[in-house]
């Protein structure tokens, strides 16, 4: 497997990583670990840290990666990455993990997919662990039927994992879970449709969130509103919880289309009594508080000026293999450079037989100071 096959680069690579890491703290930037509380009056949209892509995602096996690659070349390109546990990610400073989530109420949906089976029956390859799929609840995958494998198959495990961790480091700063709800079918041959998401499925994905994480442990809208009107005079009034109110937490971001959004929200404009937070797509929606604008070349000026008006913003440094494979730093420069608050990829480490690309901030920590919003260090002082 491809997995299997890069785990020992990963792992050298990773122990380079940290001792980069101990080597380049610098206490007047750092927002995490014994400095931490050198900070002044900071709010949690003052920061900036990275994050990544598909964060659950394992390799896909090479006789399945060839059986895309049969149909359509540059799918296979794209599809050619993987990730480590979410927790080795957040011990390795990652602050934003996102999850693609499939609803699965009777469970087995996505027990016997598709391209595991073909490359089973065509090439002898070992049959598809299906154990975690079998239970009622909602799965963790990239796309059914054909990118499958997941290091935290359900909702629920990938959210445990991540309490797990949060429990054991409670001064970290807060860590963006973002939500892709997918639904439909794929241009892949065979593949059988995701159900649609309800507001009725929402409602559940809620409980099994809240079953995991309590309130109390959420950075919510309403901590956002307080008094205000609405979630987005709350965000134009500077109305983010401080840092230190917030540490040990999570947030939850929907990052959907705008109908997505609305079913979600069922008829609550501000997300009143919500855990989840939701793209926006329009300043003036009275949800926004939140943009996902993940194209930081072409999008740069409009991600400064969300996040100078106080609104909370994730981009991408790169995408579908493309910046890794001929090493362009483009993409990612922009990102820093725009003060989006959560930059994801998908080299944390890099990937030796394509480039040394990777993406980090420059002083290694998990988080530093937004350099739109604070252009001095952390602790106010130039």
């Amino acid at each position: 497997m491809c997995s299997v096959r890069y785990a020992l680069v990963i792992v050298v690579l990773s122990i380079s990583f940290f001792q980069a890491i101990a080597q380049s703290s610098d206490c007047a930037n750092q927002l995490e670990g014994p400095c931490a509380k050198q900070e002044i009056s900071l709010r949690m949209n003052d920061l900036q840290a990275v994050g990544s892509h598909n964060s659950y995602k394992l390799a896909i096996p090479d006789t399945e990666l060839a059986i895309i690659s049969d149909y359509s070349e540059q799918s296979a390109r794209s599809l050619d990455y993987s990730h480590l546990s979410l927790s080795t990610q957040l011990d390795m400073g990652l602050r934003q993990i996102e999850l693609d989530i499939f609803h699965d109420p009777e469970g087995g949906r996505f027990a016997d997919p598709l391209l595991p089976r073909q490359a089973s029956e065509t090439y002898g390859a070992l049959p598809y662990d299906d154990s975690a799929m079998r239970h009622p609840g909602f799965k963790v995958l990239h796309s059914q039927d054909i990118d499958v494998r997941s290091t935290c198959p359900s909702w629920i495990s990938c959210l445990i994992e991540i309490k797990r961790w949060s429990d054991s480091h409670p001064q970290h700063v807060p860590i963006l879970i973002m939500i892709n709800a997918k639904d439909g079918g794929s241009a892949y041959p065979g593949v059988k449709p995701a159900l649609d998401f309800t507001t009725q499925a929402y409602r559940a994905l809620d409980d099994e969130t809240l079953s995991v994480f309590p309130f109390d442990r959420i950075v919510k809208p309403d901590d956002v509103r307080g008094s205000y009107r609405t979630l987005r005079e709350a965000v134009l009034a500077d109305n983010w919880p401080l840092l230190d109110a917030v540490r040990g937490k999570v947030l939850f971001a929907l990052d959907e289309t705008p109908e997505k959004v609305r079913i979600y929200m069922d008829g609550e404009p501000s997300l009143e009594g919500l855990p989840m937070f939701v793209n926006s797509i329009d300043e003036n929606e009275e949800h926004a508080a939140y943009f996902t604008l993940n194209d930081p070349l072409r999008s740069q000026d409009q991600i400064s000026a969300a996040v100078s008006a106080g609104f909370i913003v994730r981009t991408r440094a790169d995408a579908n293999t493309l910046e890794a494979r001929i090493n362009s730093t483009d993409r990612r420069e922009a990102a820093f450079r725009s003060g989006a608050h959560y930059i994801s990829t998908d080299y944390y480490v890099p990937r030796p037989e394509f480039s040394d690309y990777s993406v980090g901030l420059p002083e290694g920590v998990p988080a530093r100071c937004n350099p739109v919003r604070l252009r001095n260090n952390c602790n106010g002082r130039p």
